[in-house]
């Protein structure tokens, strides 16, 4: 039985968990409403639940823009382009891994997924402290996690951005349509604070986003590219570059990253290793992080029993609902959390036991893989912007 006092404070720890829902969920609508984005509400009605990423059930992907056309073609079961990737500057955590999975799925329902390995951007945002350095990690890090993942290496083109020199010649084309104006507008000034990262985020990230429409690749296509929503503005840039060039303008879909371990209002970052759970850790460092990890209930077990538990805002619970792939098993947990009907030592216990289970297959196929790597590597020659008429 707890104290008086101790009641009081788990009612206003309750309160503050709560309005911390709220004012996440405020940002996400009002950002949606302010960048012109739509919620997902429609697509996901005209969809059927089999051919939905589990990013679409989960309330993980959350908005987007101009969607239509790769909805048009994933029911018409035709071909269309996701870019996504990441810059290694360390070892991938699950968060990498979530919008790993999102690729996965929308490779299944037919998207042809180029990754870039960006080691430049790791070395110019200080990650890093050489160009060499970035490679390694990209080629003998990220690499073997991505391919262990299940991509089909028929329709996933990765490159590491050093590796691809061309890539900075289709930058210096684009460049040409960009001003300084539009990113300082886009990124501020305190994200160019020198020349690789103008060069970087003002045309590289751009030639990444519009590679697969080269005609190298078959020209003009449909393009999506799943990104945070702080990322929109970015989006729409690329997409005014795309109309100048003849190009389509890349659909936009926006989506929640995992959460970090210490709380729900940062996610999981490679460069805090106390955020999050890597891929090559051992099951006892995933129990000690889980069994640390912030949650949604509060201190006083009866509070919790009497108003319930936010898992919306818990860290624990969010590790289930970005990975779990049973809907079913997922729902009753949630409801079981909302009624104060689970506790957190329970909670962790079987969160710890999945991921642990989780990771130590991903690490087992990733030992067992006996797939060549650089058959995945992107070598298209670029010179159809070179050529001169």
């Amino acid at each position: 039985m707890n104290s008086p006092q101790a009641i009081e404070e788990s009612i206003k720890e309750y309160n503050i968990k709560k309005s911390i829902k709220i004012r996440m969920e405020k940002y996400y609508t009002e950002q949606t409403t302010k960048n012109g984005l739509s919620n997902l509400k429609k697509i996901k009605d005209y969809l059927p639940t089999k051919l939905q990423p589990i990013h679409f059930r989960r309330n993980v992907a959350i908005a987007h823009l101009d969607l239509e056309p790769i909805i048009e073609k994933i029911a018409k079961g035709q071909e269309f382009v996701v870019v996504s990737g990441l810059n290694p500057s360390s070892a991938l955590h699950l968060g990498h891994k979530a919008l790993f999975d999102l690729l996965l799925s929308l490779q299944k329902l037919g998207g042809r997924v180029f990754i870039p390995l960006t080691n430049d951007e790791s070395l110019v945002d200080g990650k890093v402290d050489s160009l060499a350095k970035s490679r390694k990690i990209a080629r003998e890090s990220i690499l073997p996690d991505v391919v262990s993942f299940g991509f089909d290496v028929k329709k996933t083109h990765i490159y590491v951005d050093s590796e691809y020199p061309q890539l900075y010649n289709f930058a210096m084309h684009l460049s040409q349509f960009v001003t300084f104006g539009q990113l300082k507008q886009v990124f501020g000034k305190e994200s160019l604070l020198n020349p690789g990262q103008i060069f970087y985020r003002g045309v590289v990230q751009m030639a990444e986003i519009l590679l697969p429409q080269l005609p190298e690749f078959g020209g003009p296509k449909v393009t999506l590219i799943p990104v945070g929503i702080d990322q929109h503005p970015y989006i729409l840039l690329a997409r005014d570059v795309a109309k100048k060039i003849g190009m389509i303008p890349p659909s936009e879909l926006v989506i929640r990253f995992l959460p970090s371990l210490l709380g729900p209002e940062d996610k999981m970052s490679a460069s805090k290793p106390n955020t999050a759970i890597y891929l090559d850790d051992t099951a006892e460092n995933i129990r000690k992080k889980i069994n640390k990890a912030y949650t949604g209930a509060v201190s006083a077990l009866d509070v919790y029993q009497k108003l319930g538990g936010i898992p919306e805002i818990c860290s624990v619970f969010s590790l289930i609902n970005f990975h779990h792939p049973d809907d079913e098993y997922v729902k009753s947990i949630k409801l079981r959390y909302q009624k104060g009907q689970i506790t957190m030592s329970e909670l962790k216990d079987i969160t710890a036991k999945f991921i642990c289970e989780l990771v130590e297959k991903h690490q087992l196929k990733r030992k067992n893989n006996k797939q060549n790597f650089d058959d995945f590597i992107l070598k298209t020659p670029l010179d159809s912007f070179l050529k001169y008429e």
